[in-house]
């Protein structure tokens, strides 16, 4: 009977202590979850002398071709667009009805190029290349000459988690070789964006190198940035919320207005690929001097 009574209060006394331990051990506060994992940076190695010498001779003859159409007037709006000295001169509908304002040429250029989504989150610089591969090679509406799969292998995007500025050019070579629209005389060149005028911008010379290209040698650009950082100062309008981003390939078809430092009338018009990474497929545009920008803070480079 004792031996009993022993064992009994030894039970009780083990099942007490369980059911006191173990409210102490469901009250251990639970960490909170750390910040999502930051996506993987693609390296930019800088540019090497013969790649910095090709980048030399494109913008060469991107300032010879506008020295050109400055010469003979072209940069300029006609003399028929309606400039306005008052707010209150006319509305907007009467403006946009008049026959001098359709009579009025602003200077711009543009490229039929299609947008296409890209098929992978980090694929953005596939469905670029596949943008201006389609263009090159001057493909009916809705046709792919090659797949975002074969870019990305040219590309190495897989192997790298994501696509370089070299890597694009190099891409891109492969993909536009021997194409109708592609010039005689071309190389896919990667240009770092600098204030070669030393006013304090680089606006102008990206619009001029826009321009060149679109108008010049009537092709595509590529641009790698943030498209809607948080903390940044612009955002790509085809991006409406703020996105964790390694970076994003734009591609640039076409341009609006004669660039000024002191507003923001010059427009870049781009395809944009990102409907399922948080942003937008289709074709857009946003003021030069905010992708110049965007673009700046980033890498500093671009592919033309």
């Amino acid at each position: 009977m004792f031996s009993r009574r022993i064992r009994m209060a030894m039970l009780s006394a083990m099942l007490t202590s369980a059911l006191t331990a173990a409210p102490a051990a469901a009250a251990k506060p639970i960490p909170p979850p750390g910040p999502p994992p930051s996506p993987p940076v693609v390296s930019e190695p800088p540019l090497t002398a013969e790649q910095l010498a090709a980048s030399d001779r494109k913008i060469a003859a991107a300032q010879a071709y506008l020295a050109g159409v400055e010469a003979g007037g072209n940069h300029l709006a006609t003399l028929k667009c309606v400039v306005p000295t008052s707010t209150e001169a006319q509305t907007l509908a009467s403006v946009a009805e008049s026959a001098t304002v359709k009579a009025c040429a602003v200077p711009q250029g543009f490229l039929a190029v299609e947008a296409r989504d890209q098929i992978r989150g980090h694929y953005c610089g596939p469905a670029v290349g596949q943008v201006i591969a389609n263009y090159s090679w001057a493909m009916a509406a809705g046709r792919d000459v090659f797949t975002q799969f074969q870019l990305a292998g040219w590309m190495g995007t897989d192997a790298n988690g994501g696509t370089s500025s070299q890597a694009l050019a190099n891409g891109l070579e492969t993909a536009t070789r021997g194409a109708p629209r592609r010039p005689a005389v071309w190389q896919w060149v990667v240009t770092q964006l600098r204030d070669g005028d030393g006013d304090g911008h680089v606006g102008d010379e990206l619009h001029g190198y826009i321009r060149a290209n679109v108008s010049g040698s009537r092709m595509p650009l590529a641009f790698s940035l943030k498209p809607h950082d948080r903390f940044a100062k612009y955002r790509l309008s085809s991006w409406p919320f703020p996105v964790n981003s390694p970076g994003h390939w734009i591609a640039g078809y076409g341009w609006v207005g004669n660039y000024s430092n002191s507003n923001e009338l010059a427009r870049t018009y781009y395809t944009d690929s990102s409907r399922d990474e948080g942003g937008s497929t289709g074709k857009f545009w946003d003021p030069t001097r905010h992708i110049a920008e965007m673009i700046r803070v980033h890498t500093g480079v671009f592919v033309w």
